[in-house]
């Protein structure tokens, strides 16, 4: 019997890449206009940012992406409020289906799309460490991260073609089982909770109650939707914006340390350091020193 074979199509190839960096910035962080002849994807993992482009003026909060087209001017600038956390990505693509980009710049990512986002993140930082110009590939690197970063960032550019342009299938039927979304859904609501209660003392017998769910399956769903514990989340969660605190200027250590629910400025800063590998104090001089270049 002879068999047919079938070519698999590539209707979207990143051909290189050209940066790769995770940038956490104050709320007066001053940028310098560019353009260059290769795609640039924005991704605003924390905070907000204005962007100033030839294709128009965008206002991107957390969870915005947006997408420069090749030679295609532009300019972020300090929104003044809340300092952003951006994930930027450069590389070529000469296929026809970018020209989705050239007309759809700014996009809000749904849950596939994030989960591609933080897995790319992941293998970037494999990869190249993050924020190395020129990139230089790490020898301790895991196997074919590279070719991994590589298919993430196509599988997102594709996600955020289907999703913008539908091909007759019904919403329904490109979602996930209806257990996966009721946990997305119970992820969703407790990392709100999270967010909006961070001065309070939260332990996962309060959310057991708060939820009305065991603490063991309150923390499994959680995981399931998130990739992390409730409590290790909820750490990281206070340094993300404690580091967003001290960038932005507003408050004191011993107010951020209030604000944050630690029971001491000292256990905020020892807590600080292991999560970030300097102290508060040793962050601030960090950014103000990068600001002043």
């Amino acid at each position: 019997m002879d068999f047919i074979k079938h070519r698999l199509r590539e209707q979207l190839v990143v051909n290189d890449i050209y940066t790769c960096f995770y940038f956490e910035q104050s709320n007066r962080e001053q940028y310098v206009a560019e353009s260059h002849d290769f795609w640039e994807i924005v991704y605003v993992d924390k905070g907000e940012v204005n962007a100033n482009t030839g294709s128009g003026y965008y206002r991107l909060n957390q969870g915005n992406i947006l997408v420069h087209s090749p030679n295609e001017f532009h300019q972020l600038e300090s929104a003044g409020s809340k300092a952003p956390n951006l994930f930027i990505v450069t590389f070529r693509c000469d296929d026809e289906a970018m020209a989705f980009f050239d007309e759809n710049k700014l996009f809000r990512i749904g849950q596939a799309e994030h989960a591609a986002l933080a897995r790319l993140m992941k293998e970037g930082l494999d990869a190249f460490g993050l924020n190395q110009y020129p990139i230089v590939p790490r020898p301790e690197a895991a196997f074919a991260a590279e070719q991994l970063f590589k298919l993430y960032l196509e599988q997102l550019l594709i996600l955020i073609i289907r999703n913008k342009r539908p091909t007759g299938q019904q919403a329904e039927q490109l979602m996930s089982t209806t257990a996966e979304n009721q946990s997305a859904h119970l992820g969703k609501r407790i990392i709100a909770y999270l967010e909006q209660n961070l001065s309070a003392k939260i332990t996962l017998d309060g959310l057991s109650a708060q939820f009305n769910m065991s603490r063991t399956q309150l923390n499994i769903l959680f995981k399931r939707t998130v990739g992390t514990g409730i409590i290790a989340y909820l750490n990281r969660l206070k340094i993300e914006r404690a580091k967003a605190y001290i960038r932005e200027e507003i408050y004191n250590l011993t107010e951020i340390s209030n604000l944050l629910g630690y029971s001491s400025v000292h256990y905020f800063s020892r807590h600080f350091k292991q999560s970030v590998g300097m102290t508060p104090s040793e962050y601030a001089r960090t950014i103000k020193a990068r600001n002043e270049l």
